[in-house]
């Protein structure tokens, strides 16, 4: 699958999570245009396939919540034009790709093998060669491909050790649950504008599975897909609007059909009240979104011990996509995300 059509399916699978908080707070009410962290997980039913893809994240301009390890120089020269970094790593292989703008290819390949061969292979060790060189609307593109992680769970632990705050906590918590799952994957991501080193990192996980089959009403169990017992946000993610203060962190379920479903319950329950805690219904979201529902903590950081929500449609089986596709979507989330967020 190409990567402009991977770009397209996150946007719909992964918009809501993204644009979450100012989406769903009423009219009046408007998000500061800086702020240095905030938190995604992002559940997507597809009807029509009878698959869920599962995801969960986290976003910082503050590197000292989130960066790169710091055996990686990112102040070094050869990075100065880069744009963006991605590094995607699941049991059976990895993707580095560096993406360059105002850099002639000859350039771009130069300083993404130095970078690679300086910094990525001495810290990660997973035989990183190059793969191809793509270049679009002056935009290059530098793709490495590696080996696997032999252990996801234990290759995330150590990841979270050198890239997260220690008391980051939040949806962080979900990572080493979910890279159990055996088509899990865990990313990096680092972005900032050409010409200057301000970089915005993130970090991430997810997988896909099946989801039940059948007509009638189907209940998402937001808890048991992060496989974790219970849901609270990071003391980080707390903003200051006005008079109010609410958490940035954000809980979105999309259900993709080619039919109507409908909505049916939510635990906790609904909330049309900006910066409260509970569940925003949308009815209908953007073809071929149904039906879009975000859980926002407001200004309450007390753990969720039941997230669901609860839907009636009809759910039929296909056959499952390939890995590669899971993967490209990972890649992309991130990405959407600081562009909606950090550039709005």
């Amino acid at each position: 699958m190409g990567r402009k059509v991977a770009v397209f399916l996150a946007m719909l699978i992964f918009g809501m999570a993204v644009a979450g908080c100012r989406t769903h707070l009423a009219a009046g009410y408007q998000l500061p245009s800086e702020f240095e962290f905030m938190e995604i997980a992002e559940i997507s039913v597809n009807c029509t396939t009878a698959q869920v893809t599962v995801a969960s994240g986290v976003i910082s301009t503050n590197e000292t919540l989130v960066h790169f390890p710091a055996e990686i120089n990112m102040e070094a020269v050869e990075l100065e034009n880069v744009t963006q970094i991605t590094l995607l790593v699941s049991t059976p292989g990895s993707i580095l790709w560096f993406v360059f703008n105002n850099t002639e290819v000859a350039g771009a390949e130069k300083y993404a093998n130095v970078t690679v061969e300086t910094y990525f292979e001495p810290y990660f060790n997973l035989g990183f060669e190059h793969n191809s060189t793509e270049i679009s609307d002056n935009i290059v593109t530098v793709t490495f491909t590696g080996l696997g992680a032999t252990n996801l769970t234990d290759f995330t632990e150590l990841l979270m050790l050198d890239c997260l705050a220690s008391d980051l906590g939040g949806f962080s918590l979900t990572f080493i649950p979910i890279t159990r799952e055996t088509s899990a994957c865990t990313q990096l991501i680092a972005q900032k504008e050409s010409g200057n080193f301000e970089w915005r990192y993130s970090m991430g996980v997810m997988y896909n599975t099946i989801f039940p089959d059948g007509s009638g009403e189907h209940t998402v169990d937001v808890l048991d897909l992060l496989n974790v017992e219970s849901l609270a946000p990071s003391k980080y993610a707390l903003i200051t609007v006005g008079f109010n203060q609410f958490y940035l962190s954000t809980v979105t379920l999309d259900i993709i059909s080619n039919t109507t479903v409908g909505f049916v319950s939510c635990v906790p329950g609904q909330t049309t009240i900006p910066y409260t805690r509970g569940w925003y219904i949308n009815p209908s979201g953007p073809s071929p979104i149904q039906l879009q529902g975000s859980f926002l903590f407001g200004g309450d950081s007390t753990p969720v011990t039941v997230l669901s929500l609860t839907f009636s449609g009809t759910v039929i089986p296909e056959f499952t996509a390939p890995m590669c596709t899971a993967v490209l979507m990972l890649i992309s989330v991130i990405a959407v995300a600081f562009k909606r967020r950090f550039n709005s």
